[in-house]
C-alpha cells in the first residue's frame, strides 16, 4: 500500500503500472468517516484538466481490494464502495 499526498506524478505513475489495482481517495488526513474505495482505471480518480489529484485528497493505493480494507481498518474505519465503478 502507498499513500501519495502532493505527489501527482509518483500517483499517475502508480495507475500506469498498476491497471487492476485500487485506490482509497481520502482526505489529506485520513479519517473514517472519508474513505471511498476505486478500481485505479475509475474516471473519478483519474487526472482531470487544471486539478492537483493528490493536494487536497490523498490517495492510498494498493494492488489488492484486501490490502486498502486492511489499511481501512488500522484506521478503524471501512472503506465505502464507489458507486460508479463497484470495487
Amino acid at each position: 500500500m502507498e499513500l501519495f499526498v502532493d505527489n501527482d506524478e509518483g500517483y499517475f505513475a502508480w495507475l500506469a503500472a498498476h491497471p487492476e489495482g485500487f485506490v482509497v481517495n481520502c482526505y489529506r488526513q485520513p479519517t473514517v468517516s472519508y474513505l471511498v474505495l476505486h478500481r485505479a482505471p475509475c474516471h473519478h480518480i483519474q487526472r482531470w484538466e487544471g486539478r492537483n489529484s493528490t493536494r487536497d485528497y490523498a490517495k492510498a493505493c494498493g494492488e489488492t481490494e484486501q490490502a486498502l480494507h486492511d489499511w481501512a481498518a488500522t484506521l478503524g474505519g471501512t472503506a465505502t464502495r464507489c458507486g460508479t465503478c463497484q470495487p
